[in-house]
């Protein structure tokens, strides 16, 4: 049984209050852990049912997402920004060097903090993400960014008709079998819990957040930092991820000074919850070997 976890709200500096949730303890660094856009912590659940009896592992919401406070059009939702929330968060909780993981966006979240705060961080674990400019290379299409922009500017410029159509839209019951047939998830691994969780997530925070933030990740690059990263690094790619292609991930790995690379066969954006056991596994390794021996090494 996992320990009963300790939840609570931290304020940023700009008036919203960010939700956290803590679960179990150990000798060894706290793994926090970051979402990508418009999903919830439910993607971490395997993670923190693995670790929890050895690490403490620490979920927490994006303003605007889950339990966080609302934004408005006054609230920043860019990527430093969210680096700066993450920072808010493991301050409050007291941590010490902690291992910081990213799913999708949240790899462009982790490097931004590394950015900011370098000496606070114990390593890296990037999830099926990339370092920059996402909407570029969406399905390996040559005009993913126009497309992308195309979608953007209509949710920016009517929000409450769009918004309207796309929840209709992903509310359907046929989501997960069109998801399978286009190839975005793996059915054989992906249930239709998770995929409704993921849809469920992104109709309550609103389409035009979304593409609100999306227009901000697709703006963000962490390319010129890369070189200068000495945390210890892991990176996992996905074979059949539409939405960041393993080449951003092998380009990541490749730039990184200390980083090892583990692709996921077969495996989609969705691998976080398609394939948790060989994700596990590779984070537990991470941990015994690169972390430990670098957390030693700066003591």
């Amino acid at each position: 049984m996992l320990p009963a976890p300790q939840q609570g709200f931290v304020p940023t500096s700009d008036g919203l209050e960010l939700f956290w949730r803590s679960t179990g303890e150990g000798s060894g660094p706290a793994l926090v852990c970051c979402n990508g856009i418009g999903v919830g912590t439910f993607f971490w659940e395997y993670l923190v049912r693995h670790f929890a009896s050895t690490h403490q592992v620490v979920v927490w919401d994006y303003r605007g997402h889950g339990r966080s406070s609302a934004v408005e059009d006054k609230h920043r939702v860019d990527i430093p920004r969210m680096a700066r929330d993450l920072g808010t968060v493991t301050s409050h909780l007291g941590l010490e060097r902690p291992v910081i993981l990213g799913h999708s966006m949240g790899t462009q979240v982790i490097l931004e903090y590394y950015r900011q705060e370098p000496d606070k961080v114990g390593g890296l674990v990037s999830v099926l993400g990339t370092y920059g400019h996402p909407l570029d290379t969406f399905n390996n299409l040559a005009f993913s960014r126009q497309l992308f922009d195309l979608v953007i500017a209509l949710n920016l410029g009517f929000p409450r008709a769009a918004n309207a159509l796309q929840k209709m839209i992903v509310s359907q019951p046929i989501a997960y079998d069109v998801a399978c047939q286009l190839g975005m998830v793996d059915k054989d691994r992906l249930s239709r819990h998770d995929l409704r969780q993921y849809l469920r997530g992104l109709t309550d925070i609103g389409f035009p957040l979304f593409f609100r933030m999306a227009a901000e990740l697709g703006e963000h690059t962490a390319r010129d930092l890369l070189p200068s990263v000495e945390a210890p690094a892991l990176v996992i790619a996905a074979e059949f991820d539409s939405f960041t292609p393993p080449k951003l991930a092998r380009e990541l790995n490749d730039n990184l000074r200390d980083s090892r690379y583990l692709e996921l066969r077969g495996a989609s954006h969705a691998g976080i919850v398609e394939q948790p056991e060989k994700i596990n596994a590779a984070v537990e390794q991470f941990l015994s070997d690169r972390v430990r021996h670098y957390r030693e090494a700066n003591d």
